[in-house]
């Protein structure tokens, strides 16, 4: 899983294992370690609770929930996103995307194995 923030955005692409782990444990995590007091942690979880796509930083980690409707988008079609945002005091609000991670169209080094095909042809 890669964390894409960005403004009031914060945006989760997801791998074909990533997924694989969102449907059969209801949770994927990951984390940065900065120094050896210093760890950065984001994940993605699935609430049977909640409605609507929402997060919260607590303990220096962001999570990000799911509904149980918006994770089996992600896990049973071939839907690429779920998006919406929530009320952050902002005018806009906080802005959050997960989306299905796609292979890149030109040159990259990183592996792509585990990536979803991208239909596109071109950038």
């Amino acid at each position: 899983m890669k964390i894409r923030i960005k403004g009031n955005s914060i945006r989760l692409r997801l791998t074909k294992t990533d997924i694989q782990n969102l449907k059969e444990k209801g949770i994927v995590e990951e984390k940065t370690i900065i120094g050896t007091q210093e760890i950065f942690k984001y994940s993605l979880v699935i609430d049977e609770k909640i409605s609507t796509i929402s997060a919260e930083f607590q303990a220096n980690k962001i999570t990000v929930f799911l509904s149980k409707n918006e994770a089996e988008i992600l896990t049973e079609t071939d839907e690429i996103t779920v998006d919406g945002s929530q009320n952050n005091g902002e005018e806009k609000g906080l802005f959050l995307l997960v989306e299905k991670d796609l292979q890149c169209l030109d040159i990259t080094r990183e592996d792509q194995a585990d990536m979803y095909e991208n239909t596109k042809t071109h950038c």
